[in-house]
């Protein structure tokens, strides 16, 4: 879901394709879990607005839809959102983090990402541009944000995961 905020910084095409990647990202997910015979609950729309999508065996699940940096390699961190509030990876948020990265979907443990990012990355390191935010700070233009970047591998190594084989959907979640 994305917030009031966000819809009044962005474009109507930004806002569009956001919104379909995380709907179809969301399906896909959905479908995968039910394939992998997992219990997977959809969330209210609060739960949502508080990064959980879903509650996959009773664990809080918020899904991150393929991104550009997945094709890399790398995962894209939110510390703090648009507004500057606590971002998805904090010390309050859902229990497993799920991206996206096409054939798969790859589970981090959350407090496990902020730690990660507490020692790996210099958060006042301040970029320009989100292609030079690999353990560094990047804030978009009007925005509050605060995004890094860190290598798949790392995540790996030091954050506890698992994998989940992806789905291609056919019924919408409400339908299944």
């Amino acid at each position: 879901m994305i917030s009031k905020t966000a819809k009044q910084m962005s474009s109507n095409y930004h806002i569009k394709k956001s919104w379909t990647l995380g709907e179809d990202g969301q399906q896909k997910y959905y479908q995968s879990c039910k394939a992998a015979n997992l219990n997977v609950k959809k969330t209210t729309k609060e739960q949502d607005l508080n990064h959980v999508d879903f509650f996959v065996d009773g664990k809080s699940v918020d899904v991150k839809g393929l991104k550009d940096t997945h094709k890399e390699g790398k995962i894209l961190i939110e510390i703090k959102n648009v507004q500057g509030k606590e971002g998805w990876c904090s010390k309050n948020g859902p229990e497993w983090i799920a991206f996206d990265f096409g054939a798969f979907f790859f589970h981090a443990k959350n407090s496990d990402l902020l730690k990660l990012v507490k020692s790996k990355c210099n958060l006042n390191e301040k970029v320009s541009k989100i292609s030079e935010a690999l353990y560094k700070s990047y804030t978009r233009k009007n925005r509050q944000d605060v995004i890094t970047i860190v290598s798949l591998t790392d995540v790996i190594k030091e954050c506890e995961h698992w994998y989940l084989p992806s789905r291609n959907w056919s019924l919408p979640m409400e339908l299944a």
